[in-house]
């Protein structure tokens, strides 16, 4: 019965990656874009960088998952197998409803007989993790913009006091029920053992150091390809607002990858020192170079995975 439901949630995984480079390959030819001012001899290098360089970290974006995977399960999963999975799951992002990239994680749980709900619950932990990752860099770089900001707008200062009085409400409740709390606690008292945080700690330092490599990609579209000088301010200001204009596209309800929400914040973040042209030009060239960085992840995704079952044949016939 368990074979047959995991044969099932294969061929589903399956059905569901086609219909992801469906939808990849819709984006590329909806792109309101003139390709052929990309493809000019000047562009051929900085693309070629960006693409490389997201490609290998779209592949090693599986390490940090996977280590929480092993985390919570208390067992090793081989980072070979854990690349395949998490390639394909990258790319259903595309297939609407944005909860396919996350749901596909769990063909590891499948493909290695892992209980599904740590695997679920690693997934959701990977994906805080980068959300708390760009909070500290937007924090760290942007403080004053930030600040300055939510002074001013009153909706952000009512959903502060909304936020922090669930807080209060959350701590006073655990107090009242801290008996009943602390005894299923004590069931998952691994998670806050040394070595667990330890893993959380690599983690975060991972996608720290990710999404810092992901804006110097971005600098580079806006400085090589838009040929946009840039001063030190305005480098350091587009740098962290890229991160910044992903965390808000990431939390804003209704928005699809945060379209039209990422150019809003990096226009407010650099004052008017970037053009809204420039700006929006970068970002479409960006997302084009993402798209075929996530496609190439995918393929040599696949190819890892043939070659790593190819010698467990080979291994298993000797």
């Amino acid at each position: 019965m368990k074979n047959n439901l995991n044969k099932s949630l294969k061929i589903i995984g399956n059905i569901i990656t086609i219909v992801a480079i469906f939808y990849v390959i819709k984006r590329l030819m909806n792109n309101d874009y003139d390709y052929s001012q990309l493809l000019v001899s000047k562009n051929i290098f900085p693309m070629l960088i960006i693409i490389v360089v997201q490609s290998v970290m779209v592949m090693t974006n599986a390490f940090p998952w996977k280590i929480l995977v092993e985390m919570l399960t208390e067992r090793k999963v081989p980072f070979v197998e854990t690349i395949p999975v998490y390639v394909s799951a990258n790319l259903m992002k595309y297939v609407p409803g944005n909860v396919f990239q996350y749901v596909g994680r769990n063909q590891l749980a499948v493909r290695n007989r892992l209980p599904h709900l740590p695997v679920a619950l690693a997934t959701m932990l990977d994906v805080l993790i980068t959300v708390i990752a760009a909070a500290i860099i937007s924090i760290f770089f942007l403080y004053d913009f930030i600040a300055k900001y939510l002074r001013v707008n009153s909706w952000m200062q009512t959903a502060l006091i909304i936020v922090g009085i669930i807080i209060v409400l959350a701590v006073f409740l655990m107090f009242l029920f801290r008996n009943q709390i602390w005894k299923k606690i004590e069931n998952y008292s691994y998670l806050f053992s040394t070595k667990s945080i330890k893993t959380i700690l690599v983690a975060l330092i991972y996608y720290i150091i990710v999404l810092m490599i992901s804006s110097l990609m971005y600098l580079i579209v806006v400085i090589y390809i838009t040929d946009t000088p840039l001063s030190s301010q305005v480098f350091l200001q587009l740098f962290s607002a890229y991160t910044l204009a992903w965390l808000v596209g990431f939390i804003t309800p209704g928005a699809p990858g945060g379209i039209g929400i990422k150019e809003l914040v990096m226009v407010a973040v650099t004052g008017g020192y970037i053009g809204t042209d420039v700006i929006t030009l970068s970002m479409v060239i960006i997302r084009i170079l993402l798209v075929v960085a996530d496609c190439i992840a995918f393929v040599f995704g696949k190819i890892f995975e043939i070659i790593y079952k190819t010698k467990g044949r080979q291994n298993a016939s000797n």
